[in-house]
């Protein structure tokens, strides 16, 4: 377990932000958003913008954290939908959360719900699981991201209500952490889901599509730190991604091009089918985040 964790903390660094390419910062500063209002200060939008040689499909979904309740919402040995789970909880925005057993749909994440552990990161996960979300009051008005390994969750679970652990860290104090791994899972390109926030305490919750060629190509994990930093995050985690990555909100329904559920009019047509073999509504264990006006 020590030879583990060491090797997974000497791949993480920090440096200075920069745009991949010039090209693909004039790419994002001019893509062609379509939004929607979601009231109270909230709003969702989408954009397909050519970056990193690709076509990347971007849903985000933002709110003022002082203004919104933010929970991380977890059934017990359970398989549901983000959108099942958001709107029994009466959330406005949900978005799926860290990594679970496929068979058994228990989280493989450190996890502290009211205090209580209900999950814990396993030696597998330790190469990627460095970061948490964090609240420690009962409203979740104030979300706090940073990193994180497995010898401080019990300090974590002292100092706070609730807690997520996923990752990899994306952003931190402003700027993009760099990974020297090798694995799949940080240099191709997948489907990702993030959460993090803005200096002015903005909430913002992002997926990136993938498995669309041509559509929605994905992205490293290098690629998912750099749109963080374009979306203005000052802190930025990588959550579950792959077939669990989900957007969804009340108003607007499944957000991303393979929306599990989609309950109203999506922001643009209507998502395209993936190559391969269809899929159905996408049923996901690993805690989710949601957010809500009290």
């Amino acid at each position: 377990m020590n030879k583990i964790l060491t090797g997974a903390l000497l791949l993480l660094f920090s440096s200075s932000a920069a745009a991949q390419t010039p090209r693909d910062s004039i790419a994002f500063a001019t893509a062609q958003w379509r939004t929607a209002d979601l009231g109270g200060g909230a709003e969702c939008r989408y954009a397909q913008i050519d970056m990193f040689g690709s076509r990347q499909s971007i849903s985000v979904a933002t709110y003022p954290g002082r203004r919104f309740t933010t929970s991380i919402v977890h059934l017990d040995r359970r398989a549901e939908s983000t959108s099942d789970l958001g709107k029994a909880a009466g959330a406005e925005i949900a978005v799926n959360g860290s990594y679970f057993n496929v068979k058994t749909f228990e989280p493989v994440t450190f996890v502290l719900l009211d205090r209580k552990i209900v999950g814990r990161t396993t030696p597998e996960e330790a190469f990627r699981t460095n970061g948490v979300i964090a609240f420690k009051d009962r409203k979740g008005r104030r979300m706090e991201i940073f990193p994180c390994d497995t010898t401080q969750y019990a300090d974590v679970a002292r100092r706070y209500r609730s807690a997520l652990a996923a990752g990899p860290v994306l952003i931190d104090g402003g700027k993009v952490v760099e990974y020297t791994s090798g694995s799949s899972f940080y240099t191709r390109r997948h489907p990702r889901t993030l959460i993090g926030k803005r200096a002015d305490g903005t909430v913002v919750m992002a997926v990136i599509d993938g498995r669309f060629k041509g559509q929605g190509d994905g992205a490293t994990i290098a690629e998912t730190a750099y749109i963080a930093r374009q979306l203005g995050l000052t802190e930025a985690l990588n959550l579950d991604g792959g077939g669990s990555s989900t957007l969804w909100t009340a108003q607007e329904g499944g957000l991303n091009l393979r929306p599990e559920a989609c309950s109203h009019p999506p922001l643009r047509p209507p998502p395209l089918r993936p190559r391969g073999r269809a899929r159905g509504p996408q049923l996901h264990r690993g805690p989710q985040v949601t957010g809500q006006r009290p």
